[in-house]
């Protein structure tokens, strides 16, 4: 039944569901358009986030917007040296580069089993508050991952429109030869898109740590969500990420309060079937030539 208070958390948890699905989506395609890999071990770096927040949490005692971007930036600065150990040799070779992440997927999956156990674990909450405004409820916890997923997508939107490095990695994207002739030096922009990716997937790790358990095995669910949203938006495509984010999480909020989780889940799946069909190449993306 449709009324102010379920229609307002429905719209709230879809916003909270779209920016981290937004977040993980925006890093996959940017490895994909600028490097044309299909990074499977994407999932893991979110899932190494949330355990570094966990830690930050438990063990430091950090408040939470302090263990956030730290926990992200830490897993992004590792990541640069899997950049240079395992994805720099696989560049603009996508079917060598996905064989390659998915053994990397595995290894950092088991590697977290060794290190942190395969048991789930949950972060206590940082945020318990509930806000009421007339009938419509406001948990405090998810204000905060929606508001902390917003300033990211903000500053992104800012660095990749606006900066210099944002605007090789948009040339290097578009045709990798003119932007070596004009002078861009690829390599550098290959490895500040990887830190850039890297760090989003760990933030988007982190929220999703402050509303869902943890395990070491909880990267696949950001990696098919990253899978989904991209083919929405379109392969490669960042405007196409942030609407096919948009469009998943409204989508699964209103599914899942009325039917279900599970139903939730076939459904995105089936709309993802179809959408291929009828359109391959996304909402937003562009037919390859």
């Amino acid at each position: 039944m449709f009324t102010v208070p379920v229609l307002s958390q429905i719209v709230l948890n879809g916003f909270v569901l779209a920016a981290i699905y937004t977040l993980v989506a925006l890093g996959f395609t940017l490895i994909f358009g600028i490097m044309r890999i299909i990074n499977f071990a994407h999932g893991e770096f979110a899932m190494l986030g949330g355990f570094l927040v966990f830690f930050m949490l438990q063990v430091a005692n950090m408040p939470f917007f302090v263990a956030l971007p730290l926990a992200s930036f830490a897993v992004a600065g590792g990541g640069l040296v899997l950049e240079a150990l395992v994805y720099r040799p696989f560049y603009q070779k996508e079917l060598q580069g996905m064989i390659a992440t998915i053994g990397l997927s595995t290894v950092i999956v088991y590697s977290a089993v060794l290190l942190f156990g395969s048991h789930q674990r949950s972060i206590p909450a940082s945020f318990t508050a509930i806000f009421t405004i007339g009938p419509v409820i406001l948990p405090a916890d998810r204000l905060a991952v929606l508001t902390v997923a917003a300033i990211a997508l903000a500053a992104f939107y800012v660095f990749i429109t606006f900066t210099r490095i944002g605007l090789a990695m948009r040339v290097v994207a578009q045709d990798l030869e003119i932007a070596e002739a004009q002078g861009i030096n690829a390599r550098a922009t290959y490895r500040a898109a990887f830190f850039v990716a890297t760090f989003l997937a760990a933030l988007a790790g982190g929220l999703l740590a402050q509303l869902y358990s943890l395990s070491p095995f909880m990267g696949t669910l950001p990696l098919v969500k990253s899978f989904i949203v991209v083919i929405l938006g379109g392969l490669g495509s960042i405007p196409g990420a942030a609407a096919g984010g948009l469009v998943l999480g409204m989508f699964e909020s209103f599914v899942s309060t009325f039917y279900g989780l599970s139903v939730a889940q076939f459904a995105s799946l089936g709309a993802v079937i179809v959408l291929l069909v009828l359109r391959p190449e996304g909402l937003l993306g562009r037919a390859e030539r």
